[in-house]
């Protein structure tokens, strides 16, 4: 694949670390090298960030429509026409406003096919409920935390504790699996993954007695994908799979909740991970960092989590072109189920 890949970058909340993060990353001139940055949101708020930080100028390129954009440098898509007000360290509606109408504009022209990735910047607003709602609702999408070899899915994201077992169903886990299968040979290039899926329960793994989640909903979860060729393996206790680094032996691993994936994540990952949004028919990515309006405007943010997105959501979308071309003209098959000893096999016909 010949052509440059335009990354979209949605500004993220204007009044958080999310502008610190964008310009420290694009000091690096190898950014520049293999794709075209377009960030969504406002010239005037990057401005006023890069003054308030003493950062080094940039080569900015200013637009208007995306037909202007210019490779080896940022270009600054001004979607957020108003006055935007940058009240450092603060939440307010207008800055909740702003980053959502830049996610929303890069959302859209991602669907579209006029950018080839998004990659959103830190925002208070939950990106997963800003996009493609149809698919979230329809339980296609999986939200993966990545960092090098070790990705995490969830199969339940930010809800309360106790509403998490009646969330999760037989039909619904094993889709789930299914998915991060797909995710891991399609995005990842790995021929034949390896999975494993943890409890529910405390102690409930596979060398403990099974609680009633695990015997009535995970357990045949995992049968059902096994049938289905998916190489997966559990359920395993979560605190031994993580602390006795088990973890190591996987492709990936099922948290059946969120902090039971993102504790373990945080300790691993120590503030470079990359949150992935699997199961769309579009490459969505973001840090790992929340807005930490309490760092904002104090030049102590660490680029390294914003670098590792850009990146990643690169390296999976032509990963997803490098499968498209491998799996376009897939052979007919060349031989009978069964049949008579005096069938001849005709490769001229069309398979049924």
């Amino acid at each position: 694949m010949n052509e440059i890949l335009k990354i979209g970058i949605s500004q993220g909340d204007t009044n958080s670390i999310a502008y610190e993060l964008i310009l420290k990353a694009f000091e690096d001139a190898r950014m520049y090298e293999s794709c075209i940055p377009v960030i969504y949101g406002s010239s005037k708020a990057l401005a006023y960030h890069r003054k308030a930080l003493e950062l080094p100028s940039l080569n900015i390129n200013t637009i208007h429509r995306l037909e202007e954009v210019a490779p080896n440098r940022i270009n600054m898509y001004n979607v957020v026409h108003e006055e935007v007000m940058v009240e450092l360290g603060k939440s307010t509606a207008d800055s909740i406003k702003a980053a959502e109408t830049a996610l929303a504009k890069g959302w859209d022209d991602l669907q579209a096919g006029r950018i080839h990735v998004l990659l959103a910047a830190p925002s208070a607003s939950d990106i997963a409920a800003k996009i493609d709602a149809e698919a979230v609702n329809e339980r296609k999408s999986l939200k993966m935390l990545i960092k090098d070899n070790l990705r995490i899915a969830l199969a339940t994201d930010k809800i309360p504790l106790a509403e998490v077992p009646s969330s999760l169903t037989v039909e619904q886990l094993t889709e789930k699996i299914k998915t991060l299968q797909r995710s891991l040979i399609q995005d990842f290039m790995i021929i034949s993954p390896r999975i494993a899926i943890l409890s529910l329960n405390p102690r409930s793994g596979i060398k403990e007695k099974p609680g009633k989640e695990e015997l009535e909903i995970i357990i045949p979860a995992i049968h059902k994908a096994s049938e289905a060729d998916v190489v997966c393996f559990g359920p395993y206790s979560a605190d031994d799979f993580f602390g006795l680094d088990e973890y190591r032996r996987f492709d990936a691993v099922l948290a059946l909740y969120y902090d039971q994936g993102a504790i373990a994540f945080q300790f691993v990952a120590a503030g470079e991970g990359v949150v992935y949004y699997a199961g769309l028919p579009y490459v969505v990515v973001s840090p790992y960092l929340g807005v930490s309006y309490h760092n904002a405007g104090k030049n102590k943010t660490l680029p390294n989590s914003f670098r590792e997105s850009f990146y990643l959501a690169a390296d999976i979308y032509r990963n997803r072109e490098i499968d498209k071309e491998i799996n376009k003209n897939p052979l007919k098959k060349q031989y009978f189920e069964r049949g008579s000893d005096n069938e001849k096999l005709d490769l001229t016909k069309d398979e049924v």
